[in-house]
C-alpha cells in the first residue's frame, strides 16, 4: 500500500506541474507581439545589437567612452555572458530580429517554469509541496513577472539560475554548483550582486573548509571573469565604465511617479563636476541600507534565504534609479524566505 501511495502522489504531482506549464504557456503566448513592437523602443533592441556588434567582431562596450556616466544612452551593461547567449540566439533564429524575438520568448518561457521549480523544490525539501506549488505559482504569475516576460527582460533567467544556486547551497557535498549558478547568474545580470554576502558565510561560519571555499569561489569567480577576459584586453576602460555607469547614471524613474530624484535626492545632471564621488552620491542610501543587512546577516540575526530576500528589497527600495523589472526579483525571494521560518518551526 505505501508504494501504491507513493506512486499516486507522484503522479500527482507530475500532473500539477504539467498542467501548471500548460497555463503559463497560454498566458505567456495569450498575446503575440511581434517585432514591431519592440523595435527601436525596448532594451532587448539594444541588447540584440549588441550581441550584433559582437559577432562582428566589435566591441559593445566602448560606446560607453562617449558618455557623461550620467544620461543613459542604452549602453551595454550586463556582463558579456549575457551578449553571448544572445548571441547564440541570434544565430538559431538566422540572424533575423523577429526571429530572434520568437527565440527569446520561448526561452524566457522556459526559465519562468525553471524559476517556479526551483522555487517548488526548495519547499519540498522541507515536505512544505502545497506551499511549494502556491509559491511557484505566485511568482510565475504575479504581474511583476508577467511585465518581465512582455518586455522579454532577462531578469527570469538570471532569477531562475539564482534560485536554483539557493536550491544547492544548502547541500554542503555539492555547494559549488551552487557558485557555478550563481555565477552564471550574474553573468545575466548583475543585480543579483547585492546576495553575494550569503556566499562567504560558509567559510565565516565554518561550514565548509577554507580549501573547500576557496575552490567554490574561484568557480565562481572563473564562471564570471572567464567570458570578460577578452573585453578586459581589448579595453579594460570602457569594460570598467560599462560596469560602473550602473552606479553613476542619474537618478530616474520609469512608469513609477516618483523615486530618490524627486523625492531624498534631488540631482541635477546640469550641475555635475565629473567627479565619481559626486556620481555616486544618490547611492549613498543605498549603500548604508546594504551594509545593514549584510551586518544583521553576520551577526545571524536573519536566516540566509531572509537575507538573499533583504538583499534585494534593499536595491529595489533605496536605487534611485526604479524599474518595473526590479520588482520582479522580490515575489521569488520573498516565498523563498518563508522556508528558514517554516523549517525551524518543523524542527521545534
Amino acid at each position: 500500500m505505501p508504494k501504491i501511495k507513493l506512486f499516486t502522489n507522484l503522479n500527482l504531482e507530475i500532473l500539477l506541474i504539467l498542467l501548471t506549464a500548460l497555463l503559463v504557456y497560454q498566458v505567456d503566448f495569450s498575446t503575440d507581439y511581434d517585432e514591431e513592437f519592440y523595435f527601436k523602443k525596448e532594451d532587448i533592441y539594444y541588447e540584440y545589437q549588441a550581441a550584433k556588434q559582437l559577432q562582428e567582431g566589435e566591441n559593445p562596450y566602448n560606446r560607453i567612452l562617449e558618455s557623461n556616466m550620467l544620461e543613459n544612452d542604452k549602453y551595454a551593461t550586463q556582463f558579456p555572458l549575457y551578449f553571448y547567449f544572445l548571441s547564440y540566439i541570434k544565430t538559431l533564429a538566422n540572424h533575423e530580429f523577429s526571429g530572434f524575438i520568437e527565440k527569446f520568448r520561448v526561452i524566457l518561457f522556459q526559465f519562468q517554469l525553471l524559476g517556479g521549480a526551483a522555487i517548488y523544490l526548495i519547499f519540498r525539501r522541507i515536505n512544505k509541496k502545497f506551499i511549494g506549488l502556491s509559491a511557484a505559482l505566485f511568482y510565475m504569475f504575479n504581474v511583476w513577472t508577467l511585465n518581465s516576460f512582455l518586455f522579454l527582460k532577462q531578469d527570469m533567467i538570471a532569477i531562475a539560475l539564482l534560485l536554483f544556486s539557493l536550491y544547492f547551497f544548502r547541500d554542503s557535498k555539492i555547494r559549488w554548483l551552487a557558485y557555478v549558478l550563481y555565477g552564471l547568474s550574474l553573468g545575466i545580470k548583475h543585480i543579483g550582486i547585492f546576495v553575494a554576502p550569503l556566499y562567504l558565510t560558509p567559510l565565516l561560519f565554518k561550514e565548509d573548509s577554507p580549501k573547500k571555499f576557496g575552490t567554490n569561489l574561484a568557480l565562481l569567480i572563473a564562471t564570471v571573469l572567464i567570458p570578460t577576459l577578452p573585453f578586459l584586453q581589448d579595453n579594460a576602460v570602457s569594460f570598467y565604465k560599462s560596469m560602473l555607469f550602473s552606479l553613476t547614471r542619474a537618478p530616474f524613474s520609469s512608469e513609477i511617479l516618483f523615486g530618490y530624484s524627486g523625492l531624498l535626492i534631488t540631482y541635477n545632471p546640469g550641475f555635475n563636476t565629473g567627479t565619481l564621488l559626486q556620481q555616486l552620491t544618490p547611492r549613498l542610501p543605498l549603500l548604508i541600507a546594504s551594509l545593514f543587512a549584510v551586518v544583521m546577516l553576520l551577526l545571524r540575526k536573519i536566516p540566509k534565504f531572509a537575507y538573499a530576500f533583504v538583499g534585494l528589497m534593499v536595491f529595489a527600495i533605496f536605487n534611485p534609479v526604479i524599474f518595473p523589472q526590479y520588482i520582479t526579483w522580490l515575489p521569488p525571494l520573498a516565498l523563498v524566505a518563508m522556508v528558514d521560518f517554516l523549517d525551524k518551526e518543523c524542527k521545534n
